[in-house]
C-alpha cells in the first residue's frame, strides 16, 4: 500500500498540510471545524504522524518561518527584496528561527509547506493567499502594505509623510512649479506617494496641473515616456518628484540628453535610497527608506505571534529620511 502522508490528510480533509500540521501539534488556533475535519481524515486513512513532525510542540525544534516575496520581473537584483530579506535573516539569526524563502505566484495553493508562520515581503498579487492564511489561522505579518481594516499585523513605510516632505523641501527652495512622476498605483506605495504629493501642494495653495502629473508604473520605460512628456512642455516644472530611485536617475538621463542642466534648470527627488543614487552622474537626492529595519521588525513581530498569541494586530508605519545631494537646488526661475 502507498504510504499515507500530511499531504493525503489535508487533501481528504480540504485544508493546507499547514493547517494538517497545526492539528497534529495541538496549536490551538485552529477552528474546531478544521479540527473535527483534520482528525476525521486522519482516522479515515490511518495516518500515523511522524515524531519529527510534532517536536516542534515540545519544543525541541526550531520554528520554520516563510518568507513570500511575491514574483516580479528582476526579483534577484531587486534592491527592495535583498533588504528585506536581509532585515528578516538578521531577526531569524537572532531568535533562532529558520528562514524559508519562498517566491510565490499569489495562488491560495502557493503556500510553503511546514512552517509556523509567514511573512509577505509585499501584498501585491498576494491578496488571495493572505486570505487563504488568514482562514487557516497561520500567524502572518505583512510588510510595505498598510491594511487598516484587516486584522492582521503588518509594517509599512510612510510612504504619505515622506512625499508630503519633499514638497515641503523643494517649496523651501523656492519651486512652486513642480511635476510627479508616479510610481504604479496598483500598488499602495505607488498611491501613497502620490497622495501625499498632493496633499502637500494643495496644502500649500500651490496649483496642480494635469500635465504635471505622468503616470508611470517603477519600470525605466514608464520614466522614459513621462519624462520626455513633462520636458516637452511649453511651460515645463523647475522641479520634479519621482517616485523611484530607477525612475528618477533615468529622468536624469532624459534631461540631461536633452541638455538641460541638473539641477541648474531641473530639480529631480527620488525614493528609495538604491546603492547608485549615491555615485551617479548626478548625484541623488532621495527619500531613504528603512527596508531593512522594516524586515526585522517584520519577522520579530512574526515570532512574536508564534510564542505569545498577541490579542491585537500590530500596526506600525516607519518614518524615512531625505538625503540631500546634488540633483536640487535653489530655483530663481520667476514665472
Amino acid at each position: 500500500m502507498k504510504k499515507v502522508d500530511i499531504a493525503h490528510v489535508a487533501k481528504a480533509a480540504r485544508v493546507s498540510t499547514t493547517t494538517v500540521s497545526r492539528v497534529i501539534n495541538r496549536v490551538p488556533t485552529v477552528s474546531a471545524e478544521n479540527q473535527r475535519r483534520v482528525q476525521s481524515a486522519i482516522r479515515q486513512l490511518g495516518y500515523r504522524p511522524n515524531p519529527s513532525a510534532q517536536r516542534l510542540a515540545s519544543g525541541k525544534a526550531k520554528p520554520t518561518l516563510g518568507l513570500i516575496i511575491p514574483r516580479f520581473e528582476g526579483i534577484f537584483h531587486s534592491h527592495y527584496a535583498l533588504q528585506v530579506v536581509k532585515g528578516c535573516g538578521i531577526a531569524a539569526e537572532r531568535l533562532r528561527c529558520d528562514l524559508l524563502l519562498h517566491v510565490a505566484n499569489g495562488k491560495a495553493s502557493d503556500l510553503p509547506p511546514s512552517v509556523n508562520g509567514v511573512i509577505f515581503a509585499d501584498l501585491f498579487g498576494c491578496e488571495e493567499l493572505l486570505d487563504r492564511i488568514v482562514d487557516d489561522r497561520l500567524p502572518v505579518v505583512v510588510l510595505n502594505h498598510y491594511l487598516e481594516e484587516l486584522p492582521v499585523t503588518c509594517v509599512a513605510i510612510d510612504n504619505r509623510t515622506a512625499a508630503e516632505h519633499v514638497v515641503a523641501y523643494l517649496v523651501r527652495l523656492g519651486h512652486r512649479d513642480i511635476a510627479t512622476i508616479t510610481g504604479d498605483l496598483k500598488v499602495q506605495a505607488g498611491l501613497d506617494r502620490l497622495d501625499g504629493f498632493m496633499k502637500a501642494m494643495k496644502a500649500r495653495q500651490l496649483p496642480v496641473r494635469d500635465e504635471y502629473v505622468r503616470f508611470g508604473d517603477f519600470g525605466l520605460p514608464s520614466a522614459r515616456a513621462a519624462a520626455e512628456a513633462l520636458l516637452a512642455l511649453k511651460e515645463r516644472p523647475t522641479a520634479i518628484f519621482v517616485a523611484s530611485d530607477d525612475m528618477a536617475l533615468e529622468t536624469i538621463n532624459v534631461a540631461l540628453e536633452k541638455r538641460l542642466r541638473v539641477p541648474e534648470e531641473l530639480s529631480i527627488v527620488g525614493f528609495d535610497d538604491i546603492p547608485s543614487a549615491a555615485t551617479a552622474r548626478v548625484p541623488l537626492t532621495t527619500v531613504r527608506q528603512p527596508l531593512s529595519e522594516m524586515g526585522r521588525r517584520g519577522l520579530e513581530l512574526l515570532f512574536q505571534q508564534i510564542n505569545s498569541k498577541p490579542r491585537h494586530p500590530t500596526k506600525l508605519l516607519l518614518p524615512t529620511e531625505l538625503i540631500e545631494r546634488g540633483s536640487c537646488q535653489q530655483t530663481w526661475l520667476d514665472r
